[in-house]
């Protein structure tokens, strides 16, 4: 049992350490959002920020966790599915958005989390806040459309629906 226990114990410490960091750091965004596509923007940016500011934190968060074997395999899916269930609500936003397929935040939330394992990998985590246009409209298009997605992801108001 011996080292590999005491890896599995520090990892998960570690983990979960940063977990919650990152957590509050992006809840604490996501709610000072007027409505939901801005919430969500500011929950991607949030998070390319954190991970631009602690990339040591961003890699045990993606990186590590997929080295990390089974157990860290799991709590990095427990993390997109958490992250996953918040980028869901959109598909209120929209009717056609009712119809997007059961994976789709999955994959969106996996998508911005492999930018950011590469980025971090690389030594380029400085590099994640200067991408958030493009991730906020990344993920927000399946929910608003092209044209929303874009204005929001320039920082620009939410249009009222007519």
């Amino acid at each position: 049992m011996g080292e590999t226990a005491h890896f599995s114990d520090d990892f998960a410490d570690a983990f979960e350490a940063a977990l919650a960091r990152f957590q509050v750091r992006v809840e604490k965004a996501c709610t000072g959002g007027s409505d939901w596509p801005t919430g969500a923007a500011a929950a991607i940016r949030a998070a390319l920020e954190f991970a631009a500011e602690d990339p040591a934190a961003a890699n045990t968060l993606t990186n590590e966790a997929m080295a990390a074997g089974v157990d860290g395999i799991a709590r990095r899916e427990r993390l997109l599915a958490h992250t996953g269930d918040a980028l869901a609500r959109g598909r209120a936003e929209r009717s056609e958005a009712e119809d997007l397929p059961e994976m789709t935040e999955h994959a969106l939330v996996g998508g911005i989390a492999a930018l950011i394992a590469d980025r971090v990998a690389r030594g380029r985590a400085e590099e994640l806040p200067g991408m958030a246009a493009e991730a906020i409209q990344f993920a927000l298009t399946p929910y608003l459309g092209i044209a929303e997605a874009k204005r929001i992801a320039a920082g620009e108001a939410p249009q009222q629906p007519r």
